[in-house]
């Protein structure tokens, strides 16, 4: 058996699906390749992408397609909101230091049953409320391609790890762009399924409405194998070539970061040189439909949904131990308000789920029935990754943007109606930074937007890899 070093010296094949040919064929040993998987966390933990990570190599019992393994030998990380067997899962947070669930979140247990080994939990927004991944008790996740700035989050230590070339699949869950945003600031890709088509359980969960467990790989077709073992379903193919594409530019559009636009302008030219059709769109009323509502449903679920986690796990912890520990003071303010101070009504609450979420989804299906879109097309965020710092306000085109409403604006409508969403790396702006392009559908159409994402990849620019990878020896 060649030693660590020896592995680590050869050349890797690229993506997961690359990485499990060598294994399956034998010219790579699972062993030595998680002992490389954690050698490069050690190499880039100035990221600061995991929390908790592997003392040793894990190992899988899983040997081949035939055995059920399909993901034999492949190391993953796992957000540290989501249940892993003898790892804790903190979500982040001081008052979940020590909790250590007892057994596997079921999408965690399905990926081990292919074989794939956990290497490490990853770094995450504090109880994954917000998008920075700058966690005050845990430190900040940097960005892979400038460590002054921002991974993205929540899921930001998920998209440093695949983009530093840790691994090349992470877990992280998605509430309202917390998967699709680290993905587009670090250069990856980031999928969000349509709630429901993966198992809940064992997350510590934000609001059980919008909540998934998502996606952060290297490239698509790696997020497409993982689904298909998690789900069953097989993956589709697609062309370019005729697919109705909306353009929405009312909203999604908007205000776009200089540096920004050009990326996404190209992107959309690559599209119609492929042959897609790109219709100019608009989801009717979006704004003022979603606004009144988006953030009043999640904080009402907020705690609900926490304490029915801390009570379905036994975990030891109380719901007001949780709210009086959090570090990060804005947030904490957040969830003690919702459980002491004024909270969104009970009645606001079922007028949301009844009648505001309903508006919404029609908006949406109004827009795909009316120009007969196979899905929509839209820059992932507005901006590259801002300084870590910057928790409350950033600059867009010399003005003053509050944080979360300047990075969530595109992911949040889809999250909020629980859509799949997929982000692919678009191209790097003038300053060498990612942009994300986003494909959306609606319910269930999870297939048709990764088939779509996978066939722009195909004919989209090549990103570098980040400084911190290339530096790796």
């Amino acid at each position: 058996m060649r030693r660590a070093s020896e592995i680590a010296e050869a050349k890797e094949p690229s993506g997961a699906r690359g990485l499990l040919a060598g294994l399956q064929s034998g010219a790579l040993d699972s062993r030595q390749v998680a002992e490389k998987a954690l050698e490069r966390a050690g190499r880039t933990a100035e990221l600061n992408a995991f929390i908790s990570i592997a003392v040793e190599a894990p190992t899988t019992h899983k040997r081949s397609d035939e055995d059920g393994g399909r993901l034999a030998g492949l190391p993953i990380a796992v957000k540290d909101t989501i249940d892993v067997a003898g790892f804790p899962c903190t979500a982040g947070t001081p008052a979940l230091s020590d909790w250590r669930p007892a057994s596997d979140a079921p999408v965690v247990r399905v990926l081990r049953d292919a074989g794939a080994v956990v290497i490490g939990k990853n770094n995450l927004h504090e109880l994954s409320v917000g998008i920075t991944s700058n966690n005050p008790t845990f430190g900040a996740v940097r960005n892979p391609y400038d460590r002054a700035l921002i991974a993205g989050g929540s899921s930001g230590g998920g998209a440093a790890a695949v983009a530093a070339a840790v691994v090349t699949v992470a877990l992280g869950a998605d509430t309202a762009g917390s998967c699709r945003i680290p993905a587009a600031l670090c250069g990856c890709v980031g999928f969000r399924p349509t709630t429901g088509r993966y198992a809940s359980d064992g997350v510590i969960p934000l609001s059980l409405t919008r909540d998934t467990i998502g996606l952060l790989t290297r490239d698509v077709s790696d997020a497409m194998l993982v689904d298909e073992v998690i789900t069953g379903a097989p993956s589709a193919s697609s062309e370019l070539q005729g697919r109705r594409l909306g353009v929405p530019r009312p909203h999604f559009y908007d205000d776009l970061d200089e540096e920004t636009r050009p990326v996404i302008d190209d992107a959309l030219s690559r599209l119609a040189g492929a042959g897609a059709v790109l219709i100019d769109t608009e989801v009717k009323e979006l704004e003022n439909l979603l606004a009144p509502i988006s953030l009043p449903l999640t904080f009402y679920e907020w705690p609900r949904d926490l304490a029915r986690y801390l009570s379905v796990g036994r975990c030891p912890v109380q719901m007001w131990e949780i709210a009086e520990a959090m570090a990060g003071e804005v947030e904490r303010g957040w969830l003690q308000n919702e459980l002491w101070g004024e909270s969104v009504a009970h009645r606001q609450y079922l007028d949301i789920i009844a009648r505001g979420r309903p508006r919404v989804s029609a908006a949406y299906r109004e827009c795909f029935k009316r120009d007969r879109l196979d899905a929509l097309v839209l820059p992932t965020t507005r901006l590259p990754a801002r300084p870590v710092g910057q928790d409350e306000t950033v600059s867009i085109n010399g003005r003053s943007v509050g944080t979360l409403e300047a990075y969530l604006r595109n992911t949040d409508p889809s999250a909020f109606l629980g859509l799949p969403s997929i982000s692919v790396p678009a191209g790097l702006t003038a300053s060498g930074l990612p942009v994300g392009l986003s494909f959306d559908g609606l319910p269930d159409t999870d297939a048709t937007v990764m088939a779509l994402a996978e066939a722009f990849q195909q004919i989209g620019p090549a990103l570098p890899p980040p400084p911190q990878v290339v530096a790796a020896p």
